[in-house]
């Protein structure tokens, strides 16, 4: 009977982990895995959207400064100012995107690293183990050999680096919280005697035989595992995820996994802010919706104060009417009108006149609008010089005669 106690006692407090609870946070370090490539995604947009609004934005200057049609230049005027506000709006959601970026990056590679050297730690402790003794098991009678959760190691975790959207909802990341990860025993009853991780000598005092000094609990992996060490009852808990939330935020974050919901969920939301992909659509966009007009209408205002109320925004209609020719496609056909404007511009060292549409590069164009901003400033100096030489010379014809 003795002997028969003793062996009873000696299988207690000795189970492993059941392997198809550790998976439920395998897939979550699957998914924050991925976070990064999203970020990249999102930032490389972002940027795409900037640099079209901004070669817009110079080739609309450029054309506004060129243009001997003043209409026409009143018009490209307005579409530069339009595109100048696409321009603002995108860098401070560039800024916001990069923010975003850098907290789930950040917090989703630290909460997915604990998981993954949780794993790869108990899959060493279990090697060469076979059914004798073991941490990590799936069917309670063999060691765990093969930590794969939908193709990925979770043992041996590496973020995705390359640009790619990721899809939230397929990962079940949702408005109360990360819906996979749900609470569980991680325990393996059937699988007792083969582990000493949890076990203790003696539930009271520490032991040099024992890994854990205390009973517990002890919070495991970023706090998705909760732990108790016993003499007799070990305790194995995955932590509850999918419930952390309300509303897509948890109000007033404690916990690590409470501040990685909420810098995912801000990833997420932070979609990037587009006025178009190319100067083209940009372009066509701004006149289309009505931008333009708004400009235009404000360009005139100011010229004209005392115009009686909505008079500038009936102007503005008429003038976008005119350049527009007579089919229903403003939008293109303003487009057009502006990308065709020839500039000067610099090639092999010469001055040249060349159509925008045909100079790819934002910064040579930048340098045709300035070209042609000096050209308009001598024109005005030299118009300015031969009033004020006909004013002197009318002055002086003018002026009272000494006999």
């Amino acid at each position: 009977v003795l002997v028969l106690q003793t062996a009873r006692k000696s299988d207690a407090a000795k189970e492993a982990l059941k392997w198809n609870e550790l998976t439920k946070r395998c897939k979550l370090a699957n998914f924050l895995s991925r976070i990064p490539a999203d970020a990249l995604h999102k930032a490389n947009e972002q940027n795409t959207a900037l640099q079209a609004a901004l070669k817009a934005k110079v080739a609309a200057a450029a054309a506004a400064e060129a243009q001997t049609d003043h209409q026409l230049s009143m018009v490209a005027a307005a579409t530069a100012a339009a595109a100048d506000k696409c321009v603002e709006e995108a860098t401070a959601q560039a800024r916001n995107i990069q923010e975003k970026a850098i907290k789930a990056v950040a917090l989703g590679a630290l909460q997915a690293g604990r998981i993954s050297e949780l794993v790869h730690l108990l899959k060493q402790m279990s090697a060469g183990g076979t059914t004798t003794g073991f941490c990590l098991t799936a069917d309670g009678t063999n060691a765990l050999t093969d930590t794969k959760v939908d193709d990925i190691d979770c043992a041996t975790l590496t973020p995705t680096l390359d640009a790619e959207a990721l899809d939230y909802a397929a990962a079940k990341f949702t408005n109360t919280g990360f819906a996979l990860v749900t609470t569980g025993n991680a325990k393996d009853a059937g699988a007792g005697n083969k582990c000493i991780f949890l076990h203790k000598t003696s539930a009271g005092s520490a032991n040099a035989a024992d890994v854990f000094q205390t009973t517990g609990p002890h919070l495991l992996a970023g706090t998705l595992l909760s732990v108790t060490a016993h003499t007799t009852t070990i305790e194995a808990t995955i932590t509850a995820l999918d419930n952390i939330a309300k509303a897509g935020k948890v109000a007033t974050p404690k916990q690590p996994y409470d501040h990685l919901y909420n810098a995912v969920a801000g990833l997420k939301e932070a979609t990037p802010h587009s006025c178009g992909s190319d100067e083209t659509s940009v372009m066509e966009g701004l006149v289309n919706d009505g931008s333009v007009a708004t400009q235009l209408a404000n360009m005139i205002k100011t010229a004209k104060p005392d115009l009686p109320d909505g008079e500038d925004a009936k102007q503005a209609e008429a003038i976008l009417t005119a350049i527009a020719a007579k089919d229903n496609n403003r939008g293109k056909n303003i487009r057009d009108k502006i990308l065709n404007t020839k500039i000067k511009n610099v090639k092999n060292g010469n001055r040249v006149e060349t159509v925008i549409s045909e100079i790819s590069s934002t910064a040579d164009r930048r340098t045709g609008y300035l070209l042609e901003h000096n050209k308009t400033r001598i024109q005005l100096a030299e118009v300015s010089k031969q009033l004020t030489a006909t004013r002197q010379k009318k002055e002086k014809a003018d002026a009272p005669k000494n006999n």
